[in-house]
């Protein structure tokens, strides 16, 4: 049996503590967790108290440097491809929360570095491997007529309630928070221009490259691929947008329709998508990503005559677990379930043809990226 990989994470914030540090500790047959860096420093010092993780760095490229790892974790929110960059560069193989970046420039940076470092590198979209979503790709047997995805979002606070998540937090200093704004800033602009960054940038930034791909990577999985948008709305648009609907279809021409709610107090996070044509469907059910064990729920309807049969899986496994399993036997074999760069290209690709959309729309004035593909 290959040794456990030894790992650094990179981000102290809610995925780590909720998700991936409780797993990364719990498969000690998978995993020798070593080091952690985050810009606060006092959220990653409480995170390596809570997981007994020896060391605590100051910087990405202190930890890179150390020796002491082989592997990392990018857990981080905001960016991620210049740490991951930085990472590949310096010849350790990357796991990378999603997104893998928000603008062209970015992607072609870590394209590039990953490409020349020769080392492994997953992106992380832990609902593509979900036992569930496993059953559905089995069980399908044609193309669909249209496909529609409904999501239901509470506050982050709603959803981590009854987690394990630190509850404990470190607001960040002004200089900080400021050297944030600034690089996110930045990232939209490069995405969309000054004036669309000005409209919607936070709403590109935290739901459509937030949230909203994670329901393209899973019809990515079920192979349906989103070519065009056709209509956006957004709503309110005083300051932050909470609610989107989105219509787009395939080269094949399925109709694909994303609903896509905030909704502060809602009691519990829910996404659903449904999979029909004349002669079969399937539903998949997934709840909040941060409670482990809550199971995905998968329901298969074909016809039986005059009747129907219809059948129910439930997958216990939480896709978390098997996405790290799945890191692991990368590092260790290059076994990978996609490439990476392809499905951030993609998902980049088709979230920017929203925003451009949603320019066409509401008369906004694209630029960055977004221009480039009216």
């Amino acid at each position: 049996m290959p040794k456990p990989i030894r790992v650094g994470v990179v981000g102290a914030g809610l995925i780590a503590s909720s998700v991936h540090l409780p797993i990364l500790r719990r498969r000690t047959d998978l995993f020798d967790l070593r080091a952690i860096t985050d810009l606060n420093r006092a959220s990653a010092d409480a995170l390596a108290k809570r997981f007994a993780i020896s060391k605590v760095f100051d910087s990405t490229a202190g930890m890179y440097e150390s020796g002491e790892i082989d592997a990392v974790f990018i857990l981080n929110s905001g960016g991620h491809a210049e740490v991951a960059a930085q990472a590949l560069d310096a010849g350790l193989d990357v796991f990378c929360e999603k997104p893998l970046a928000y603008s062209q420039e970015e992607m072609a940076l870590i394209e590039t570095s990953w490409r020349k470092s020769g080392r492994k590198l997953m992106l992380g979209y832990m609902k593509t491997f979900d036992q569930a979503v496993y059953k559905a790709q089995e069980r399908i047997k044609g193309r669909p007529r249209s496909v529609d995805v409904v999501v239901l979002h509470p506050s982050g606070n709603s959803q981590v309630a009854t987690t394990d998540a630190h509850l404990e937090t470190f607001p960040l200093s002004k200089e900080l928070l400021a050297k944030i704004e600034d690089s996110n800033k930045k990232a939209m602009v490069d995405a969309l221009g000054a004036q669309a960054a000005k409209a919607f940038g936070s709403e590109y930034h935290d739901i459509m490259m937030g949230s909203i791909i994670h329901e393209l990577s899973v019809l990515r999985a079920l192979d349906v691929h989103i070519e065009n948008i056709d209509y956006v709305d957004r709503w309110p648009q005083k300051s932050r947008s909470e609610s989107f609907i989105i219509l787009g279809h395939t080269l094949d021409g399925v109709r694909v329709t994303i609903r896509w709610f905030y909704l502060e107090d809602y009691p519990k996070y829910q996404e659903e998508i449904r999979w029909v044509n004349e002669n079969e469907g399937h539903h998949i059910i997934f709840y909040s990503p941060y409670i482990l064990r809550v199971p995905t729920e998968y329901i298969h309807t074909q016809r039986n005559g005059l009747d129907h049969i219809e059948s129910t899986f439930k997958s216990y496994q939480p896709n978390f677990e098997i996405e790290l399993t799945a890191f692991a036997e990368l590092v260790h074999t290059g076994k990978q379930q996609e490439d990476p760069i392809f499905a951030g290209k993609e998902d980049l690709l088709i979230t920017q043809k929203m925003a451009l959309k949603i320019c066409e729309l509401e008369g906004i004035t694209p630029g960055g990226d977004i221009a480039k593909l009216a």
